[in-house]
């Protein structure tokens, strides 16, 4: 049986492309916002992962040079690809140096890592900040059309109010899409700093013991009193 006219439920993507149609011209860029909304944190989502960051073969090698077998993996590491490989690649280019240059060399990496993690992040919250202002001007610009119709008509009138409150309706559209954009943005881009956060963490605390390996041993004591005495004769 079918439903007279005025019962009948709406049409989905005819009642979204009448929101997109009466929203203006800056829905476009709002909904450009969202696509590379999308795109970098299905980027980021799938670099952040730990098997990829923190590979295990980066825990055997680690492994490898706790037992004084640096040597067996160098060359495998400096070719690999992983943030946490790369740490510790620059590590065993300061074998055998004091404690502090290898500690520096490894936490320089790090920091260099860590920001290529968080690289597109910032992308994703540009978008955040972006959408809303689109929205904001989109109202702006509907408002000054709506009171411009309603200038020309007049006040007063039952069909300037009518228009009047239509316009600044389809005017707030933008600003809604707007919203709808930042809000699961500013989230996204908030889980994903954490995710990273974390992942530099890990990657500090399993390349620690390696530092220690890596570097020289300290002279003894019975050895520094002795190099004290050559440097002043």
């Amino acid at each position: 049986m079918c439903l007279p006219p005025v019962m009948q439920e709406p049409n989905v993507v005819a009642t979204v492309g009448q929101f997109f149609a009466d929203g203006g011209v800056l829905m476009l860029p709002i909904f450009g916002c969202s696509v590379v909304v999308l795109g970098l944190a299905l980027e980021r989502y799938l670099s952040l992962r730990k098997s990829r960051v923190l590979p295990a073969v980066v825990a055997d090698a680690v492994g490898q040079v706790v037992q004084g077998r640096a040597g067996v993996i160098a060359a495998g590491i400096q070719e690999a690809r992983a943030p946490a490989a790369r740490v510790l690649a620059a590590g065993l280019r300061r074998r055998g140096h004091r404690l502090a240059d290898v500690e520096k060399a490894m936490e320089d990496q790090l920091v260099k890592e860590a920001a290529l993690l968080r690289g597109n992040i910032r992308g994703i919250t540009l978008m955040a900040a972006v959408a809303p202002l689109l929205g904001l001007l989109g109202t702006v610009l509907g408002i000054a059309d709506a009171f411009a119709a309603v200038e020309h008509t007049g006040l007063g009138r039952s069909e300037s109010s009518e228009a009047l409150a239509a316009g600044i309706k389809v005017a707030l559209y933008t600003t809604i899409f707007g919203l709808f954009v930042a809000i699961p943005a500013t989230l996204v881009g908030a889980h994903l700093q954490a995710r990273a956060r974390r992942l530099v963490a890990a990657i500090g605390d399993a390349l620690e013991p390696a530092i220690v390996a890596l570097a020289a041993p300290p002279a003894s004591p019975a050895e520094a009193p002795a190099a004290g005495a050559r440097h002043a004769g």
